[in-house]
């Protein structure tokens, strides 16, 4: 679980995320056309998820941001707090259930496209990557070497 795996979940995530934007998502809809309408839709009027929907949809859409963020920190190799990255990683992927749970709940059980589950896998994937910084920071900063005291 070293620096190969790191960068074959890095590389994972990035490709599912990137064609998830051009796939589709929902019908009528790419990724990018749902970005936008989650994004903005409730600022719209006559939206129809306005008020306490908006919420999830609009932090949804924020976990794309987050998502670039911390893609482009790790590629940096500025991840300077590894807990709170696979914090930031289990939240984008726990928002982004939103989705499905409201498919569910409203009976659509196939409205969900490739592209959407290319995303979410996106995400799963960067969860992953998360761990596994978060297992070797722990592993390298913690583990007493060489019969020293951590």
């Amino acid at each position: 679980m070293g620096i190969l795996t790191a960068r074959m979940l890095a590389a994972g995530a990035v490709l599912c995320w990137t064609a998830s934007w051009f796939l589709p998502v929902i019908e009528h809809y790419s990724g990018w056309a749902a970005f936008r309408a989650a994004l903005a839709g409730p600022f719209n009027e006559g939206y129809p998820g306005r008020g306490q929907e908006s919420i999830p949809q609009l932090l949804s859409a924020l976990t794309n941001v987050a998502f670039v963020i911390m893609i482009h920190g790790w590629y940096r190799r500025r991840v300077r707090n590894p807990a709170m990255f696979l914090k930031v990683a289990i939240a984008c992927l726990v928002i982004n259930l939103y989705w499905p749970v409201q498919m569910i709940r409203a009976g659509v059980r196939d409205g969900l496209l490739i592209g959407f589950y290319a995303w979410l896998a996106a995400f799963a994937l960067l969860l992953a990557l998360a761990a596994v910084i978060a297992v070797s920071d722990r592993r390298t900063s913690k583990t007493p070497t060489g019969g020293t005291p951590a």
